[in-house]
């Protein structure tokens, strides 16, 4: 362990070096993203902005915490094990033991015991009866039939979810599959609100800048949300800012 200690503190510099430009970029990276949501002019590209930012700021903790750490091991921890590390690395004398010769016990013979010859009895024989096996009935239990699952409702097939169905029962990390695709296709993103066939209230949980055709479209991480009935919906964005009729689909969360 104190070897592993020394080698963070003698590091140190380097990784403030790399803490530094990591620092830098996500200075960069805050003045762009502001500006984007400055200019932007619809809430769907402000609240992707918004996303941005929150992300930034969890990078910068992350980065003040790998800084603190260092700090604190190459100050504190290094200066406390310094005096184990030396006195590890000194080589130690060695001490020749003098070795006594062990007595050695001779055991003495053991006496003769007289054996006694038991006189043999005889002995009735009875007869085995094997009976014969009970026979055993197998009856299959049937297989359960698959709840069935009705499709998303999607009016538009540029914007559509495959799966899950609608209706169907989640838990974990759900994976949406489906379509996002437009002519003049900008991004689009994946959203839920709490109640069936919900109506507002929607929030951000994934999306990209590229178009999907039947494959994976965003995951949700549903461990964090209460149980219950979920509204999903997806919304294509093309380059003016408008999208279709988004498809929504209803899902039962149950960790």
């Amino acid at each position: 362990m104190g070897f592993l200690i020394q080698f963070i503190a003698d590091a140190a510099p380097w990784v403030y070096f790399l803490c530094g430009l990591a620092a830098l970029y996500q200075l960069y990276r805050t003045w762009q993203v502001r500006a984007e949501r400055r200019q932007a002019i619809f809430t769907l590209e402000r609240e992707k902005a918004l996303a941005d930012l929150y992300g930034i700021f969890v990078r910068a903790l992350a980065i003040l915490a790998v800084m603190g750490v260092t700090y604190f091991i190459s100050n504190v921890l290094a200066v406390a094990v310094e005096p184990v590390v030396e006195e590890t690395l000194e080589p130690q004398p060695q001490v020749a033991l003098e070795l006594l010769p062990t007595p050695t016990h001779t055991p003495l013979p053991p006496t003769p015991t007289p054996t006694i010859t038991p006189t043999p009895r005889p002995q009735s024989v009875q007869p085995i009866v094997v009976e014969p096996p009970t026979p055993v009935v197998v009856v299959d239990t049937p297989t359960p039939e698959p709840v069935p699952v009705a499709p998303a409702l999607c009016p538009d097939a540029r914007s559509a979810i495959v799966s899950p169905g609608n209706g169907a029962v989640v838990s974990g990390q759900v994976s949406f599959v489906g379509t996002a695709q437009h002519e003049r296709f900008s991004y689009y993103k994946l959203e839920f609100a709490p109640g069936p066939d919900a109506g507002g209230g929607f929030v951000y949980f994934d999306g990209a800048q590229n178009q999907v055709v039947n494959g994976l479209l965003g995951v949700l991480n549903t461990p964090g949300l209460p149980n219950g009935v979920y509204t999903v919906r997806l919304v294509v964005v093309d380059e003016t800012g408008n999208y279709p009729e988004p498809c929504h689909v209803n899902i039962n969360v149950q960790n």
